[in-house]
C-alpha cells in the first residue's frame, strides 16, 4: 500500500473522499464539516491525513492527531474494499512506526453498534478502556 498526504485543502481526490464519506456504511459512523474539516486537517501542526492506495487506486483513509503522546486515530476503508485487510494493515503500520509520529499510546473512539471496528481493533491489540455515551474507547499502549 501506498500512504499519500494530503496537504492542500483543494486536493484532487477530496471530491471522491466525500461521496465515500457519504455513504451509509460510512457516514452512520463519521461525519465531516466539509466547509472546514480540509482546512484543518491541512493548517494544523500534529494533524495528519493520509489517502491510501492499492495498485494506484484509493483504498481508504487515515486521521492522525498526535497531542502529548497520545495518537488520536480513524480509519476509513471504502466500502468497496472493506474485508480484504486493508485497514488491518494501516493499523500495523501505524504501530510499526512507519510514518515517523513519537507517540506512547494509540486512543480510538469507535461507536457501539460498530461492530467490525470492535473486532477489527480488538485484533491488532487495541484494549477497551471504557465508554462514553454510544462509543467505546479503545487504546493500544507500545511496549
Amino acid at each position: 500500500m501506498t500512504y499519500r498526504l494530503l496537504e492542500k485543502f483543494d486536493d484532487k481526490d477530496i471530491p471522491s473522499i466525500l461521496s465515500a464519506y457519504m455513504q451509509p456504511t460510512i457516514s452512520q459512523f463519521i461525519g465531516i464539516d466539509n466547509e472546514n474539516y480540509w482546512i484543518y486537517i491541512t493548517s494544523t501542526d500534529g494533524v495528519y491525513f493520509y489517502k491510501v492506495y492499492k495498485d494506484d487506486i484509493l483504498v481508504g483513509t487515515m486521521h492522525l492527531e498526535l497531542s502529548d503522546g497520545i495518537l488520536y486515530m480513524s480509519v476509513v476503508v471504502l466500502p468497496e474494499y472493506q474485508r480484504q485487510g486493508y485497514a488491518t494493515t494501516m493499523i500495523k503500520d501505524i504501530q510499526a512506526g512507519k510514518f515517523g509520529l513519537d507517540f506512547n499510546k494509540i486512543e480510538v473512539s469507535i461507536n457501539e453498534k460498530n461492530i467490525a471496528s470492535i473486532r477489527l481493533f480488538n485484533s491488532v491489540g487495541f484494549v477497551c478502556t471504557g465508554k462514553d455515551g454510544e462509543l467505546f474507547e479503545y487504546e493500544y499502549s507500545k511496549g
